[in-house]
């Protein structure tokens, strides 16, 4: 058995050697990432139980293949961690205040924007390895003529059309995806 379905199985039966083992061999590197990111060890505990939460979630709700366990736990967690920076900023009011949030939404809300950006890397993934290229350096802010010097294009206008193009691939691949629809605003 492969340790990401060693781990996955363990979460759902409840196996408290291997959830130990998990929580020794994976928890200090997302303390680590939470503390250096403006949060506390309370922090990082929520952001980790939360995580294998929604991994239990996912493995029974559908059946999931993780080549890392590590990284898609880590990826997780960052993502929910980043989250709930922003969703903080976005709730300070002129007094400092937070209002309380019902965690049973922000949960929700966690696990469809984290199923969202299943759907997007699976389809980024499709693309060509040239189109990969072009729109992580666009997408990593890099103008186009900078695009231009990176692949050689003739002008300008080649670089901005060759975006484009990858970028409509990528939609037409989103929009064609069978959880497109259940996962759309």
């Amino acid at each position: 058995m492969k340790h990401n379905e060693k781990y996955l199985d363990a979460l759902i039966n409840n196996d408290s050697d291997i959830i130990l083992e998990i929580y020794t061999k994976f928890y200090p590197k997302i303390a680590s990432f939470v503390l250096s990111n403006k949060g506390g060890s309370e922090d990082a505990q929520d952001i980790f139980q939360d995580a294998l939460m929604y991994l239990i979630y996912v493995y029974q709700e559908k059946s999931i293949q993780i080549n890392s366990f590590e990284a898609y736990l880590f990826t997780i967690c960052k993502n929910n961690w980043r989250r709930r920076l922003k969703d903080k900023k976005e709730w300070v009011t002129k007094e400092g205040i937070y209002p309380l949030a019902d965690k049973t939404t922000k949960t929700s809300l966690f696990i469809l924007e984290q199923q969202r950006e299943e759907l997007y890397t699976k389809n980024f993934a499709k693309l060509s390895e040239n189109c990969k290229d072009v729109l992580t350096l666009y997408f990593n802010t890099m103008n186009y003529s900078d695009l231009l010097d990176a692949f050689s294009y003739n002008s300008i206008d080649v670089a901005r059309h060759r975006v484009f193009k990858c970028r409509k691939k990528l939609i037409q691949l989103i929009k064609g995806d069978k959880n497109y629809h259940t996962l759309k605003e």
